[in-house]
């Protein structure tokens, strides 16, 4: 099954990538029709922009991080390629004093291109562990400074890359095959890369921050593929112009050129592939027509084009900000239309494809003696519980008594002062939430954190691939069950984001029982909800937990709902745990009445 999933995968990749360069073939052959050379050029730039809008859009479109300084490593990527692919004699009359033995190297176009991707991948490779490992503004900050670097070396290393004269007499390329060859293999690259593992990933972690690792996906792995994926795209982009052109200098790949490329990747969508490719037309076009409308003999403004670059990108911002095509793409809507859901079983809850019952998992989840200060507020004073195997444990308690703390605790988003979070004989106590998703918690939020951009049935699949490759000891639930069981079959092609308040609830659970848990961590699920869909929330949630043989913590304010699906109820006040029971027994407790119910019951 895996691999004819594989092979359905890059079946698609390569029929989208097809469509898509026949499209832009078929403009290009029109528009060079009439012209001569001067339109053969511009075609030759549009198609190794189209290389570098890609190289960005797997980086910038998949991990929602901003980089002003992937042309650094064009630049790096061109100048290897003239250092490899200017004739010998040529280069010991330029290039006199060369270090690293490179003085006698000549390669071909085909191990020119070769030399400078592998050679610009590595330093891109160790560039970005820094840019992956930061977060908010500093990976765009460190991108900027690398282009600032890079611009700075390729001036001043005058041994390497004869300073600001720059570098001529590379072998030219002969026509354009080589550029729509390199073009076809980035389209194919950056469809492929949407339809990965760690591609879907990367997507995520746009998506949202704080509920991709809550599912075990590590935002460091996940855009460090796309980082380094992207570079590679980036230097093929940067080699073929180079022997396109013939020649590289220093003023080539400038922070001006890194916007111009932006520009095309945000005007035309920067989240699918098929925006990266209207983007670069549409810019390419307009910036050509613009310059020649500029010109003295026209309308004679200087520097016409930037103009319309800015005209395009304020429009797109004000108009389109997801740009024209916002989340539509040609390789999604194949996905669509090519997915064939597994046939219809009758599979009742708790039991495998197979029909084997699923057993709820031995371990125990306790949290002991937690304590939690935030400066001098005392949120957590000693506080604990436990959630034995299959059970379902309300955690209830007025506003400040520390419930959702304690649930961050559990769940790694806030780092305890003293105390223990085990799972069975696994100490979760300094585990990051990443690791405790992969041992086997899952969690919701009080405020909803679906991937909105996604489509209902990508948002649960996301959580079914890591519960495929970190749960495997456990029996991983098949997404489209767990959509029929939530009621969302006949949504699962929208996006999270047009879905009622009370089915994106049903989503972020369905999505949450997808990664196999043993135990369900449910924070305020009925939130906002009416007293109908409150009552089939207690349904939903029994009916989830019991699919996936999982114990659930819930945290509610609701005391209906939590006394109806409560096997057994903690009581927080002031951080610490005032009572605990069943739902009777903390009914009838009159410190729970004073404290939380009200003194009068």
């Amino acid at each position: 099954m895996s691999a004819n999933n594989g092979l359905v995968r890059i079946t698609r990749s390569m029929l989208a990538s097809a469509v898509l360069i026949a499209i832009v073939a078929a403009l290009a052959t029109a528009y060079t029709r009439t012209g001569g050379a001067s339109r053969q050029s511009l075609i030759a730039e549009m198609l190794s922009n189209f290389i570098l809008v890609l190289g960005m859009q797997v980086f910038i479109g998949n991990t929602g991080v901003l980089s002003f300084g992937h042309m650094a490593f064009a630049h790096i990527a061109a100048y290897a390629t003239a250092i490899v692919g200017i004739p010998l004699a040529a280069k010991a009359k330029a290039l006199p004093d060369i270090p690293f033995g490179l003085a006698d190297v000549e390669f071909g176009p085909l191990g020119v291109t070769l030399f400078a991707v592998v050679i610009t991948m590595i330093a891109g490779a160790l560039f970005g562990v820094a840019v992956c490992r930061a977060s908010g503004l500093a990976p765009t900050m460190i991108t900027l400074a690398a282009l600032f670097v890079v611009e700075q070396l390729v001036k001043n290393w005058k041994e390497l890359t004869r300073g600001a004269g720059g570098l001529s007499g590379i072998t030219r390329l002969q026509g354009n095959t080589w550029l729509w060859a390199g073009a076809f293999i980035a389209l194919v690259i950056a469809h492929l890369f949407q339809e990965t593992r760690i591609g879907r990933f990367a997507i995520a972690t746009r998506e949202d921050e704080l509920a991709a690792p809550a599912l075990g996906i590590r935002l460091f792995t996940a855009r460090y593929a796309a980082w380094v994926l992207s570079i590679g795209l980036i230097a093929l982009g940067g080699s073929l112009r180079a022997q396109s052109l013939g020649s590289v200098n220093p003023k080539q790949f400038t922070l001006d050129s890194g916007i111009l490329i932006l520009v095309m990747l945000v005007v035309g969508g920067m989240r699918t592939v098929s925006g990266a490719v209207l983007g670069t037309v549409l810019i390419t076009a307009g910036n050509e027509l613009f310059r020649q409308l500029g010109d003295p003999q026209r309308l004679d403004i200087e520097r016409f084009p930037d103009l319309f670059l800015g005209g395009a990108m304020l429009l797109a911002m004000l108009l389109r900000s997801n740009g024209l095509l916002g989340n539509r793409d040609l390789a999604g809507w194949l996905r669509r239309r090519m997915y064939r859901p597994p046939p219809a079983v009758d599979q009742p809850a708790g039991t495998a494809a197979d029909g084997a019952a699923i057993q709820p998992s031995t371990n125990t989840l306790v949290a002991r003696e937690i304590e939690v200060h935030f400066g001098g507020f005392v949120a957590l004073d000693g506080a604990g519980l436990s959630v034995r195997p299959g059970e379902v444990v309300g955690l209830i308690g007025p506003n400040g008594a520390g419930k959702t703390t304690l649930f961050n605790v559990i769940t790694g988003l806030v780092h305890e002062q003293g105390g223990t979070v085990a799972l069975g004989e696994r100490d979760l106590t300094d585990s990051t939430p990443v690791d405790i998703a992969r041992a086997g918690l899952a969690r919701t939020f009080q405020n909803l954190r679906l991937f909105k951009s996604l489509t209902v049935r990508e948002n649960v699949a996301l959580a079914s691939m890591v519960a495929g490759r970190h749960r495997r000891q456990r029996e991983c639930p098949d997404p489209d069950v767990l959509l029929a069981d939530a009621g969302l079959t006949d949504w699962a092609d929208r996006e999270a984001s047009t879905l009622d308040y009370g089915n994106q609830r049903r989503l972020e659970l369905a999505r949450a029982a997808a990664l196999a848990p043993e135990f369900l961590l449910l924070d305020e699920p009925t939130s906002g909800m009416s007293d109908v869909e409150t009552m089939a929330m207690v349904e939903s949630v029994r009916a989830v937990a019991a699919r996936v043989g999982a114990g659930v913590l819930v945290i509610d304010h609701d005391l209906a709902f939590i006394t109806r699906i409560s096997d057994h109820i903690v009581v927080l006040s002031e951080g610490r745990v005032l009572a605990e029971g069943t739902p009777a027994d903390v009914r009838a407790n009159p410190l729970v009445a004073e404290a939380y119910l009200g003194s009068s019951v």
